[in-house]
C-alpha cells in the first residue's frame, strides 16, 4: 500500500504535549457565543471530522500546522509517521480546554527517515508555506484556512510531491528553526481504541457520511471501490479531501484524486450527492475541472487526463442521456456516474458504475443554413462572420492562420493604435456531407488540442462546424453542450448546415 500525506491543525499549547507523547485528536464540540455545544455522533459536523481523519492509514506521513505561536505567526512542523489507523478514545490528555476531550484520534511517531527533524521539532513559518504556493512549488492545497461553515476540516490532505517540498523547506530552515534541547519522545498507548470507521453512520442521509466512507476506501486502496475511479485504477495516486482548487471557486471539491502513470497524470474529480444527481451537478464538476486545468497543471501539456465522477443514489434521466453522449464525443474526459446503495443500518454501502447506453434521439430542429459558396474563408476571413450572420466590433479582425483537411484556423485580433492584440482563434470545421459520430469525435479532439495553445483556455477558441447534415446524436450533443458546458468555461459550438 502506498503512503499518503496530511497536515493537521493544532494549537501551540496542545502541540507541546503531542510532540512528546505522539498522538493527535479532534474535538467533539465547539464554543459559540460563550456557550459550550457538543455534537452528536450522527451530526454532519462529526461526520465531517471523521471524513477528514478516516482516510489516514498506518505509515502515512503527517505534518502539523501549529497555530497561535509565541512568535505571533503560525508554523508547520514535521515530518511524522502514523502509528495506527484513526480511532475513538475519550481519555483526557490535553489541558488546553476544560470542556473538550478531542476523542477522534490517531497516534504518530517521528518519521524513521527524518528523526532529526522531529527530535529538534524543526519547523517553517506559514508565510514560507504560502510563498511556496504562490511560486508554484506547492499546488495541491491553496490555503490552510478552515473555510467551510458547519464542518471541521482541521485535517487536510496534500500530494506526495507537496509533502516532499515541505520536507525540503524543513531541512533548509533547520539550522535556524529548531529547538536545541532534544525532545524525549515517549509514545502513549491506549487500551480502548474503537476504529473510527465504525463511527461512520447515516450513510444515505448525510453527505459527509458517504464522503467519509469514500475517503476510507481511498485511504485503504480498496480495489472494489477504486476500480470505479480512473485516477486510481492500478496506479499510484493521491487523494485530496474538501480541497479548494482555485480562488474563483469558493466551494471546495468533495474529493480530488490524482494518479501517476508513466510520465503523465490522471485527475478525477468526485462530487457526492446524498440522493439524486442532477445535470446542474455535472456543470459544477466540469467547472471544477476547467479551473483545475488552468491553475494546477503544466499548462499546454498533453500528459494530463481528466475525468469526473458523480456519486449519488440515483441520477436524473436527462443527466444520463447527456453523459452517455458526452463520453462518446469527448472520450478523453470520461464522466462516471457512480451509484451507491446504503445499508439499512446506514454504516455501509455498495458502489456500482451506472451502465450508460447511447440514447435514441429523434430528429431535432435543424441548424441555421448558410451558403457554402458565399465566402472563401481562406481568401476573405473578414467576411466570414457576416456570412454566418454574426456581428463583430469594428476593431476586431479575423486573419487566416492555416488550413488542412476539413479544418481552417482563423486568428482574432483587437486593433488599437496600430497594435494588434490576439483574442484567440476560430476553429472552423467544414465537411463535405454529414457530420457523423466519427467525424465529430475528431473535431472535439482537435478543439482540445487548439485550446492547449492557449494554456487550456477553451474560451479562447471559438468552434464552428459547417456540414450538409448532422447525425441526430451529434445534433443533440451540440445543443446540450451549448446549454451546459458554456457555464463551465467553454465557448459554444456554432453549427450550420447547407
Amino acid at each position: 500500500m502506498r503512503n499518503h500525506a496530511f497536515i493537521c491543525q493544532i494549537s501551540e499549547e496542545d502541540w507541546l504535549v503531542s510532540r512528546k507523547i505522539g498522538f493527535y485528536g479532534n474535538r467533539e464540540g465547539t464554543k459559540r457565543h460563550g456557550k459550550i455545544c457538543f455534537f452528536d455522533n450522527g451530526s454532519p459536523t462529526i461526520q465531517s471530522i471523521i471524513e477528514d481523519l478516516v482516510g489516514i492509514q498506518k505509515l502515512d506521513s503527517v505534518f502539523f500546522h501549529v497555530i497561535k505561536t509565541a512568535e505571533g505567526e503560525s508554523s508547520i512542523h514535521g515530518v511524522y509517521q502514523v502509528r495506527n489507523e484513526p480511532f475513538y478514545n475519550d481519555v483526557r490528555v490535553w489541558k488546553s480546554s476544560p470542556h473538550f476531550v478531542f476523542p477522534y484520534r490517531f497516534c504518530f511517531k517521528p518519521h524513521p527517515e527524518h528523526i532529526e527533524l522531529c527530535v529538534h521539532d524543526a519547523s517553517i513559518l506559514v508565510s514560507e508555506f504560502y510563498a511556496a504556493i504562490e511560486n508554484g512549488k506547492i499546488s495541491s492545497i491553496p490555503t490552510l484556512e478552515r473555510e467551510v461553515r458547519g464542518a471541521a476540516h482541521a485535517v487536510k490532505t496534500i500530494s506526495r510531491e507537496d509533502a516532499e517540498q515541505i520536507i525540503r523547506l524543513l531541512y533548509r530552515s533547520f539550522p535556524n528553526r529548531r529547538i536545541k534541547q532534544p525532545i524525549d519522545f515517549k509514545p502513549v498507548h491506549f487500551k480502548n481504541m474503537s476504529p473510527l470507521r465504525d463511527h461512520i453512520v447515516r450513510i444515505g442521509e448525510i453527505e459527509y457520511a458517504v464522503k467519509a466512507l469514500v475517503a476510507y476506501e481511498l485511504g485503504r486502496e480498496n480495489p472494489d471501490f477504486i476500480q470505479h475511479i480512473p485516477a486510481c485504477r492500478n496506479i499510484e495516486y493521491d487523494f485530496l479531501i474538501e480541497t479548494f482548487i482555485g480562488q474563483t471557486i469558493r466551494k471546495p471539491v468533495d474529493l480530488l484524486c490524482i494518479g501517476t502513470k508513466d510520465s503523465g497524470k490522471i485527475v478525477t474529480t468526485i462530487e457526492a450527492k446524498t440522493d439524486r444527481a442532477e445535470i446542474e451537478h455535472l456543470v459544477q464538476v466540469l467547472k471544477y475541472q476547467e479551473v483545475f486545468k488552468t491553475r494546477n497543471v503544466d499548462r499546454g501539456s498533453l500528459s494530463y487526463q481528466y475525468s469526473s465522477c458523480l456519486l449519488a443514489k440515483r441520477f436524473h434521466q436527462e443527466l444520463g442521456q447527456y453523459v452517455s453522449a458526452r463520453n462518446l464525443y469527448v472520450p478523453r474526459e470520461e464522466v462516471i456516474l457512480l451509484k451507491y446503495a446504503p445499508s439499512t443500518d446506514g454504516k455501509h454501502a455498495t458502489f456500482t458504475s451506472l451502465a450508460l447506453r447511447r440514447p435514441s434521439m429523434l430528429p431535432s430542429e435543424p441548424f441555421p443554413r448558410i451558403r457554402t459558396d458565399g465566402v472563401d474563408i481562406s481568401l476573405d476571413p473578414a467576411g466570414f462572420y457576416s456570412e454566418l450572420g454574426k456581428g463583430m466590433p469594428a476593431r476586431v479582425d479575423l486573419e487566416f492562420d492555416s488550413s488542412e483537411e476539413n479544418i481552417i484556423i482563423l486568428q482574432r485580433y483587437y486593433s488599437h493604435n496600430n497594435r494588434k492584440m490576439n483574442l484567440g482563434a476560430v476553429l472552423v470545421y467544414v465537411l463535405d456531407g454529414e457530420c457523423t459520430d466519427e467525424l465529430f469525435v475528431k473535431f472535439m479532439d482537435r478543439l482540445h488540442r487548439e485550446a492547449l495553445k492557449f494554456q487550456g483556455d477553451f474560451m479562447a477558441v471559438e468552434p464552428v462546424v459547417i456540414a450538409e447534415d448532422y447525425d441526430n446524436s451529434v445534433a443533440f450533443f451540440i445543443k446540450e453542450y451549448n446549454r451546459y458546458e458554456t457555464r463551465a468555461g467553454k465557448q459554444p459550438i456554432s453549427a450550420y448546415s447547407y
